[in-house]
């Protein structure tokens, strides 16, 4: 007698294949954690903040944009990408090796391995753009469709900006300083007011208003869409301001004039249903701390004149490294997390507002907290003391978000366990 045929093996949910995704996310924020604490008082201290930052801007932001870039072009062009889900697992991957490699080759001093590191991130976002880039072009006129044009402008900007990070230490080991500073003003800039800023733009335009679970401004995807090149030259004049000082302030006022195509509709849209959840109400802080420091940016550049130069600029850049990397690039991120995390884990209604009751748990106070604790701690004149305090207390407030995905997971597990007990019982 022949075998019974074995059946074919089950593809892993869609839900559960984001749940390992964001878990990647999740695992880079935890890393920065880490050696935050670890460079703030511990044996790391000699290190700066460099490290940490950049195992959350291009750990974490990267890999979230990686994912969920993919996952809104789907959305929009209504069309699966080029490679469908392996390959957006595979840039995932390449991402994190090449993320990792690049933290590895700059803390050792070792510019080769560093180089490899960069060369890996390249890859991975211009294989992003070519697989959006096809998805697009396949697309049958889809109403929101051009509006995935931002991820392919910011995944550009992506190995743009990697390529000059690389250039900075290059020009740094070999004592160009003045090469160095020029260089860091364009690889910052580029990294943060394109790749991350523009995504986040973008996105905005379509989430916003399915956060704020109401209708979608008329006006909004058009004038996203003739924002974009005007995101993309304010992006390209502040980070030429190294080579001349009045291209920061020009730059400043061009970015935010194509910000204003996301942003006005999204102020219109939260005038007739106000953002009272956590994740909206910590997306409204992220973008007013991103625009505060674009208007920072551009008039410090200004104002310091040709005589500071590009050390100048690279000064205040790094003054306002935390105000860009925490009150940003981290509460955006994490307050995407707390509204994607019910999605993601489903369950159905009753356990979706459960999972959303867990991750608003006094949202308001988290969400004020965080935001005060961090303006104190930038604020020069306190004592180092009292700035450090507020600084740890802005992110253990902050990391009650990874906390909330823990209980929400555990919940729907509960709640499933108690429905397949229910339904045993109610069988003969």
């Amino acid at each position: 007698m022949s075998p019974a045929p074995s059946s074919p093996p089950r593809r892993p949910h869609r839900r559960t294949t984001q749940v390992r995704r964001n878990a990647v996310v999740v695992g880079w924020l935890v890393s920065a954690a880490v050696l935050a604490v670890l460079v703030l008082g511990g044996p790391l201290a000699s290190w700066g903040t460099w490290l940490p930052l950049h195992a959350l801007l291009l750990g974490g932001i990267g890999s979230a944009i990686t994912v969920w870039s993919a996952h809104f072009a789907d959305t929009l062009l209504h069309r699966p990408a080029l490679g469908g889900a392996a390959l957006v697992n595979v840039r995932l991957g390449v991402h994190g090796l090449g993320t990792a490699t690049v933290l590895v080759g700059i803390t050792a001093a070792r510019p080769g391995l560093a180089l490899s590191g960069v060369g890996l991130v390249v890859l991975a976002a211009l294989t992003g753009v070519a697989a959006i880039s096809v998805q697009y072009r396949r697309a049958v006129a889809p109403r929101l469709g051009t509006l995935a044009l931002a991820y392919v402008v910011a995944l550009t900007l992506l190995a743009v900006g990697a390529t000059l990070g690389y250039l900075t230490s290059w020009a740094e080991d070999r004592g160009a300083s003045g090469t160095a500073d020029r260089l860091y003003v364009a690889h910052t800039m580029t990294m943060l007011l394109g790749f991350v800023g523009t995504t986040v733009l973008g996105t905005l335009t379509v989430l916003w208003p399915t956060m704020l679970r109401t209708k979608m401004q008329p006006e909004a995807p058009r004038w996203a869409l003739r924002g974009l090149p005007l995101l993309v030259a304010g992006t390209a004049l502040v980070a030429c301001s190294g080579l001349w000082s009045p291209l920061g302030g020009i730059g400043a006022l061009v970015y935010l004039t194509g910000a204003g195509g996301v942003v006005l509709p999204a102020w219109r849209t939260a005038r007739r249903v106000p953002p009272t959840s956590f994740a909206t109400a910590s997306a409204t802080a992220a973008v007013t701390w991103f625009l505060g420091c674009v208007v920072v940016l551009g008039a410090g550049i200004t104002v310091a004149g040709p005589d500071a130069g590009a050390s100048g600029a690279r000064d205040l850049i790094h003054a306002l490294r935390v105000a860009l990397g925490a009150g940003f690039a981290l509460q955006i991120l994490v307050g995407a997390l707390s509204y994607l995390t019910p999605v993601m884990l489903g369950g159905g209604p009753k356990a979706s507002r459960a999972t959303n009751l867990v991750m608003d748990r006094a949202a308001a106070y988290r969400v004020t907290a965080a935001n005060s604790c961090l303006l104190l701690a930038l604020i020069p004149a306190l004592p180092w003391e009292a700035r450090l305090t507020c600084g740890a207390t802005a992110g253990c407030v902050t990391l009650y978000a990874l906390v909330g995905m823990v209980l929400s997971a555990r919940e729907v597990r509960r709640r499933s366990r108690d429905g397949a007990a229910s339904r045993s019982r109610r069988q003969p």
